[in-house]
């Protein structure tokens, strides 16, 4: 059995998302051939404090927005220096060494940024043979630490990442669009939009509006929903807190004008975006993603400035979505699409088909069969 190392870390949920996609792709094109470990390399391969990036992102993300558009700014400048990179990469290599030793397999899949090159500069050097994988999970303008030209295969999720891999003199041979890694229960579900509803409990005859703040909850979640909800409309309300516990009881405290279902983390997200008419969300490439495979219209309410602001170009300049940045355009963009007989909801679902890549995740996953 070929055992398959995927290098991630619970900084947001798309990385572990992702890895677990993978497997389940690789799982169905090639059953029972694989075994799989997921590192965190945050938490078991940095010093402290970077340990604690894990447990504090959330807060940060949340709480601090500038300060980490800032760094997030800065590093992807301060990396285009070779000598920069150099010494990132000396200073990782005794705990990637430790890294390989403590894991062995015989494919690495990385699916974060922060550690492709540290990673793959060890691999190098230890002279180990196992082939390398990168598979972006960043979506329309991936950092610049993504890239590096020693992988055996780079795997982008959209036109632009690829052109951006161009511009910093990725060779055609190593890189390829596959799309981005969505799990493949979004590509499978076959029932329809009044079957998914049955199956929620939620009204057949009204307009359903789903509101994420992805896996962590994050965004001005409870502002917005209130904002939605004093608006004129003949809907609902499908509001997922993911694990913000504190959210979702300060959601369960409120008194709603319309029907409003809550709920905290959920695994059949699938059903949600099938059941509901238009999703209101940040710029998170994974929620991003998975509404394109279904089809479902998108509200972008705001994203991280440079690491998600370019997903906002990217899905409002093909006509997938509106971008409203804070509670009342949202709300106010709601009221709108749902004010006239269907023409605007039926355009941006027809603009959603030009970002869709329901094929995706099986391009990845053949893509990494090739090195099996």
């Amino acid at each position: 059995m070929k055992r398959i190392l995927f290098l991630m870390s619970d900084t947001g949920g798309g990385h572990r998302a992702a890895s677990r996609a993978i497997q389940a792709a690789l799982d169905e094109l090639r059953p029972s051939e694989f075994s799989y470990e997921m590192v965190d390399m945050w938490k078991d391969y940095t010093p402290y404090p970077l340990n604690t990036q894990p447990d504090v992102y959330a807060d940060w993300v949340n709480n601090s927005p500038h300060t980490y558009a800032a760094q997030y700014w800065v590093n992807d400048r301060v990396f285009h220096l070779k000598a920069i990179s150099d010494l990132y990469c000396r200073f990782s290599f005794l705990r990637m060494k430790h890294l390989y030793h403590d894991h062995p397999c015989d494919i690495v899949v990385c699916v974060h940024s922060v550690f492709v090159r540290p990673a793959i500069y060890a691999l190098r050097r230890l002279q180990l043979r196992m082939p390398f994988i990168t598979v972006i999970t960043d979506y329309a303008r991936p950092p610049l630490v993504w890239y590096d030209s020693r992988v055996d295969r780079l795997l982008v999720p959209t036109e632009p990442a690829y052109w951006r891999g161009r511009a910093l003199r990725i060779p055609d041979s190593i890189m390829t669009i596959t799309g981005a890694p969505i799990h493949p229960r979004f590509t499978h579900i076959n029932m329809s939009k009044a079957e998914a509803r049955v199956q929620l409990g939620l009204d057949p005859d009204v307009r359903i509006v789903l509101m994420v703040g992805g896996g962590d909850g994050m965004g001005p979640l409870v502002e917005t929903a209130r904002a939605v909800d004093s608006r004129p409309l003949n809907g609902e309300l499908v509001i997922i807190a993911g694990r913000n516990t504190e959210m979702k009881a300060e959601l369960e405290s409120i008194y709603w004008q319309h029907k409003a279902h809550i709920y905290g983390f959920v695994d059949n997200m699938p059903t949600f975006m099938r059941a509901a008419d238009l999703i209101i969300t940040k710029a998170g490439p994974a929620t991003i993603t998975e509404a394109a495979a279904m089809g479902l219209p998108m509200i972008i309410s705001g994203g991280i400035r440079y690491q998600e602001t370019p997903n906002i170009d990217y899905v409002v300049e093909r006509g997938a979505g509106i971008y409203a940045p804070g509670p009342e355009k949202v709300a106010q963009t709601v009221e709108s699409v749902f004010g006239d007989d269907g023409t605007a909801l039926a355009a941006l679902a027809k603009g959603v088909t030009r970002i869709a890549e329901p094929e995706a995740i099986w391009n990845i996953g053949r893509e990494i069969l090739k090195y099996v």
